[in-house]
């Protein structure tokens, strides 16, 4: 079965893995990749801006 949606791989330290296992469980997402996917995405609603950006501006 081919599946054309991205795939994301990155190496995290172990605080932040501990971080995120402890907000999946807090919240109960079904997995690992539920819970990253949902702080991806609100944190890019957030509409951040990096600092060199926003002194820029």
């Amino acid at each position: 079965m081919a599946n054309d949606k991205p795939f994301l791989h990155f190496v995290v330290d172990s605080e932040l893995m501990k971080r995120l296992d402890d907000f999946r469980f807090r919240h109960r997402f079904e997995s690992r990749a539920a819970a990253i996917k949902w702080l991806l995405n609100w944190a890019l609603n957030q509409k951040p801006r990096p600092a060199e950006q926003a002194k820029a501006d």
